[in-house]
């Protein structure tokens, strides 16, 4: 699988690309930036919107608007006027922040927590979150550093990434009550390789995770597990910190990357292409992000 940079632009936090097929477009976060950015593949050109505040991820709502998760609770984002309005107030204390998450088959918006001063020591208090359109309820709690999370094409299966620790876990999910049970693990990320950020899932029930390189070393790329946890194949990546994979074009098979420099962090150096958005044809099929249900 080739790995073909599509969009040079130097984000300082890529995260969270949703395609959005009713104008063919991926839309994507630059987090350190606050910025809520479109990129139309046919055009190359990318459109950017500015956020009062810091993003951790979004979701679209059947009527085309987007809501987006900021520090101090869930905004509506009105394209393309830019205009937001706050839906709901954060639940949670001054020193978290939202940070990644996805709608399950049912459209409710599943969104982890993480520490503002991003101490992966201090962690006891990240927690999910889950809004329904009307209420946002706290979930599951001893989660670590929120990420990879997804939700199986069936809808069955809830998977998230702890970070700090290496493991994905996944859990049984049920549909109607939306209430996820029957924790285990799904998988543990060997050292030889990043650590697990953000993830998506194909049709034939396979989870696609990114895995950056920490400070202290490991291959930075995107790994596919089946639904056993066996990691099938692995992508190098030619940037360290790759941040979150989602499937897109016309037919689903174009997986997207979003990446970050953050160089004020990183001890190695920079490659001039970090922060790009890159594209890998993969002859999977993605599934499809279920629009937020209607509060």
């Amino acid at each position: 699988m080739d790995v073909k940079q599509v969009l040079a632009i130097k984000a300082e936090l890529g995260e969270h690309p949703v395609w959005r097929a009713e104008d063919r477009s991926l839309y994507w976060l630059d987090i350190e930036a606050a910025k809520f950015n479109r990129f139309d593949p046919g055009s190359g050109e990318n459109t950017s919107w500015d956020l009062p505040d810091k993003p951790g991820c979004f979701a679209f709502g059947h009527d085309g608007t987007a809501l987006v998760a900021l520090r101090d609770g869930l905004y509506r984002l009105v394209l393309p006027a830019g205009s937001m309005t706050r839906a709901i107030a954060a639940a949670h204390p001054a020193h978290l922040r939202f940070n990644d998450g996805k709608t399950d088959r049912q459209g409710r918006l599943w969104i982890g927590t993480s520490r503002v001063d991003n101490d992966v020591r201090r962690t006891d208090e990240n927690a999910y979150y889950r809004y329904d359109g009307h209420r946002l309820d706290k979930m599951l709690t001893d989660v670590g550093v929120t990420n990879g999370t997804a939700f199986s094409g069936d809808g069955r299966t809830l998977y998230r990434a702890q970070t700090e620790t290496r493991q994905i876990w996944s859990y049984d999910y049920d549909p109607a009550s939306g209430t996820p049970s029957r924790q285990r693990l799904f998988a543990t990320i060997s050292d030889e390789f990043g650590l697990p950020d953000g993830a998506t899932v194909d049709t034939d029930g396979g989870y696609w995770v990114a895995m950056a390189t920490p400070p202290d070393g490991g291959r930075a790329g995107i790994a596919r597990f089946t639904p056993d946890g066996r990691m099938d194949f692995f992508v190098d990546m030619p940037v360290p910190l790759t941040t979150m994979p989602t499937f897109g074009g016309p037919d689903l098979s174009t997986l997207y990357i979003t990446t970050a420099r953050l160089e004020a962090f990183m001890p190695y150096e920079t490659p001039e292409i970090a922060g790009s958005i890159f594209a890998i044809e993969t002859g999977f099929t993605g599934v499809v992000e279920t629009p937020l249900r209607a509060g």
